[in-house]
């Protein structure tokens, strides 16, 4: 009897032991192993093959990280930043929670759309008003404004369900954003409102094709519309309303594959591809304006390919490879008036060839990991601008040095530094992952009131499993 319960308890204990293991990953983990932009608003090394943050783009991802939740504190980049990211979309986290083999979760205020950069001073909505209405008493630029709104906050729910060897995931995302103000005279009123929302849904697929060989494919399509509306009532000289919108259809899709060659190396390919037009119009105006006939149509598109591997032993783990990236961004306009009139087709053109990613990993201890990275990009620029019969064209070549990249916003930060750093902890079904100063090393930690402004830990994230 007294070895029976010896029996139990220790089976017990091996259970709680096992159902507690913590899921060390996610954006810090990615950002100090030489992650960069990879796709619409994610960074990632993308040859480190399992992390809990490629849910961000592959919602499949959520039948591996079952009872799982994770939050990305944010907290600056990897140097020389105090507290960018920050905001309300630079910090954004996530839950989920299985029932057998189906597992549910949310995504929260994680929005890697377009909408963003419809809405808002200086966004594509708010450049046409001001190019269409120059002068226009605009809420974007007014004495009396309505402002910028804040960014939108986003919320997507998460289905994923396992069987045998396929999981298949899917996400419905909405976000929304509202800024509104009115001002009252005795003779008129006047309001204005600046609203985006954004609608999308993905769906993903993991294959386990046996031998430690995998395949995963994703694909996503997001609707963002913007609305800009001003509003005079009473005796003024121009009534009724003003309204501009605009609208984008964003389309995402990517694969990778991981094809194991021994018990320690995987070949890891990938690729991408990202489509987005855009488009802003006048739908009303004010009773003394004519109706304008500036129209401006915006098209992006960029992808990616490359190839990499993976090497892994118990307590070490390198990953990394050479891809190529191209991204280029068409705005035609027509009716312009202005500084420029007439039309314009203005083309904006980066290709990068080799883009290095590069990332390690070692686990000194069962509860302490360090890590390190080393992103580059060498890439050419070109920027063709056509004006009726004149045309004018640039061309340039530089290297893209961005160790620091931008979680909330499109694109890498520009930064010297090009090496990252960064450390990992687990506590039984805890873990902790952050980014490291490179000038800790120089100026020792700065946890508290540091002098030089600078966070020894960047970017955090958290996350415990419960599984």
């Amino acid at each position: 009897m007294k070895r029976l319960t010896l029996t139990a308890f220790l089976i017990l204990g091996l259970s709680v032991t096992a159902l507690s293991q913590a899921k060390p990953g996610g954006v810090a983990r990615q950002l100090s192993m030489g992650g960069a932009l990879y796709g619409p608003n994610t960074v990632f090394n993308p040859y480190i093959y399992d992390d809990p943050a490629w849910v961000l783009v592959n919602p499949a991802y959520q039948s591996k990280y079952r009872d799982y939740i994770w939050l990305n504190v944010a907290g600056g980049g990897v140097s020389g930043a105090n507290g960018g990211e920050n905001t309300s979309s630079g910090q954004f986290g996530g839950l989920n929670l299985a029932f057998n083999g189906f597992t549910g979760g949310l995504l929260l205020n994680y929005d890697p759309s377009y909408a963003n950069a419809l809405v808002g001073g200086g966004g594509l909505l708010s450049n046409y008003v001001n190019i269409a209405r120059p002068g226009r008493t605009n809420p974007v630029v007014v004495a009396q404004p309505v402002g910028a709104p804040p960014p939108v906050d986003a919320l997507e729910f998460l289905a994923t369900f396992r069987l045998s060897g396929i999981h298949l995931g899917a996400g419905v995302m909405y976000g929304w954003t509202n800024k509104d103000a009115t001002t009252t005279t005795p003779t008129s009123s006047t309001s204005g409102e600046i609203s985006g929302n954004v609608f999308g849904i993905r769906a993903g697929a993991l294959f386990d094709m046996g031998g430690g060989n995998s395949l995963d494919a994703a694909a996503a399509f997001r609707l963002a519309n913007a609305t800009d509306t001003y509003t005079i009532q009473g005796t003024a000289p121009a009534i009724g309303t003003s309204e501009y919108t605009a609208s984008s259809t964003d389309i995402t899709a990517n694969v990778r594959g991981k094809f194991r060659i021994s018990n320690r190396v995987a070949i890891v390919p990938f690729g991408y591809f990202r489509t987005i037009s855009a488009e802003p119009k006048e739908e009303s105006i004010l009773s003394n304006q004519t109706a304008t006939t500036y129209t401006l149509t915006r098209s992006v598109m960029s992808y990616g390919a490359g190839a990499g591997a993976e090497y892994t032993t118990r307590t070490f783990y390198l990953a990394g490879g050479l891809s190529m990236g191209y991204s280029s961004t068409k705005d035609e306009e027509e009716n312009r008036t202005g500084p420029n009139t007439g039309s314009i087709t203005t083309k904006n053109k980066y290709s990068a060839f080799p883009v290095l990613n590069l990332g390690a990993e070692w686990w000194f201890t069962d509860w302490l990991a360090g890590r390190m990275g080393y992103y580059r990009s060498l890439g050419s620029t070109s920027r063709e601008f056509e004006q009726s019969a004149t045309q004018t064209s640039q061309e340039g070549s530089l290297f893209q040095p961005s160790s620091i990249v931008g979680i909330s916003g499109y694109g890498p930060i520009p930064d010297n530094s090009l090496i990252t750093l960064g450390v990992g902890l687990r506590f039984e079904g805890f873990a902790l992952d952050a980014t490291v100063s490179e000038e800790a090393l120089r100026r020792g930690l700065g946890l508290i009131g540091s002098g030089d402004g600078i966070n020894t830990f960047g970017y955090v994230t958290l996350s415990y499993s419960f599984e």
